[in-house]
């Protein structure tokens, strides 16, 4: 019952949330899904492991795919080189059960988090002075 409420939090959320506050979900979501293949890969559940690293791999293919490089410039092309790394990274995770191929992945989506984090508070920020 309390999954099925938790669900609808996470719709409610995503639906309500601006651009900024969705790439820090996506990035969350991904996190998540690698800190469980983590443990499905000690716990050698194969099965798991690959549901919850295609669930990262979607995430991370899906921030790659709409990067705008034309208007991004050199931020956009460093996210999608920084992007494939990950990726080739939990790629090799998957195929070789292989746990510190996750760590790189991990650590590069949670600096990412953070700082979109901070830019969806700074735009939240400046919503709130000039709603005053």
């Amino acid at each position: 019952m309390i999954t099925q409420y938790a669900r609808q939090y996470e719709q409610t959320q995503v639906v309500t949330s601006s651009g900024i506050q969705l790439v820090v979900l996506l990035y969350d979501g991904a996190i998540q899904s690698i800190e469980v293949a983590r443990r499905e890969i000690r716990d050698k559940n194969v099965r798991e492991k690959a549901r919850h690293l295609g669930r990262a791999i979607a995430i991370i293919g899906e921030l790659n795919s709409v990067l705008d490089l034309e208007r991004g410039g050199e931020i956009a092309r460093s996210l999608r080189r920084l992007y494939d790394y990950m990726l080739m990274e939990l790629v090799e995770a998957n195929a070789r059960n292989n746990e510190q191929k996750l760590d790189a992945p991990l650590r590069c989506l949670s600096t990412l988090r953070e700082a979109w984090r901070e830019v969806a508070a700074q735009q939240q920020q400046g919503r709130l002075v000039g709603a005053r």
